[in-house]
This record gives structure tokens, sequence and C-alpha cells, in this order.
């Protein structure tokens, strides 16, 4: 199982931004030096959730700000505009069983229902938590 690093990032980056956008230009070079990452990588997180209109960025001069109040956005909001089919491959299936063996022929099949409701379950629960949670503890 691998869950992206992209939605931590992500969720790093808003934190900062709702702290901070009122403050300083938040540039993808500032959140860089914030979150230890490229700010090509920052850029291009920005961009997701700037077309899934959760935040919006000045072009030129830079800044990023946030276009939604955070009790608005939603951690799955978060995760499904950088992850699209992510829950898809939640939880990946090995390609190597066995199509000589009754249980590696059909693994797939037996897996597939525990794993989709497995993907219902997180989508739920990351439904449920919005981001002004962290906000509210982000910066004391």
């Amino acid at each position: 199982m691998r869950i992206s690093t992209k939605c931590s990032i992500a969720l790093h980056c808003l934190i900062f931004i709702a702290e901070y956008e009122n403050k300083t230009n938040v540039t993808s070079e500032l959140l860089a030096k914030s979150t230890g990452c490229n700010p090509a990588a920052i850029r291009s997180i920005l961009n997701y959730l700037q077309k899934a209109d959760i935040i919006y960025v000045n072009r030129g001069i830079g800044g990023a700000h946030l276009k939604k109040a955070p009790n608005l956005v939603t951690v799955w909001n978060v995760y499904y505009a950088l992850e699209p089919d992510g829950l898809e491959h939640f939880i990946g299936f090995h390609s190597t069983s066995s199509e000589k063996c009754p249980v590696g022929k059909n693994i797939d099949k037996i897996l597939n229902k525990p794993y989709e409701d497995i993907g219902i379950s997180v989508k739920k629960l990351w439904n449920r938590l919005h981001c002004s949670s962290f906000w509210n503890t982000s910066i004391k």
C-alpha cells in the first residue's frame, strides 16, 4: 500500500497559505523552503489545487491565496485534486500470482470487494476532515 506524499505537502502548503497569505507574498519558493521540496514540485501541486478551485495564484508577481474558506475544504478535496484515480490504486495487487494456483488465479476477485470497501471508508473519513481543523491547531 502506498499513499503519495503529495497530499501531505499540499496540506502543508494550504496551512502555510492560510497562516501567511495576508502577511507576505506566498510564492512557490517560500513554500519550497517551508516544505523542504523543490519549487517546481510545489508549483505543480499549486497548479492542481488551483484547477480544483481551492486556491488561486497571482501570476507574474506570485502569491498564493485561499479561494475557499478552510471549513469548505476537506482532505478528500485536496487528495482528489492531486490523485483523481488514487483510490483505484490505494492498495495495489501484486502481479506475480500464479495462474496455476487456485488462490493465485482468483486473488484479484477475492480481494477486490474488501479493497473497494476500504477505499469507500477512506473517502468518507477524508470527506469529514475539514482543513479548518488543521488551521485551528497549526500555529501556536
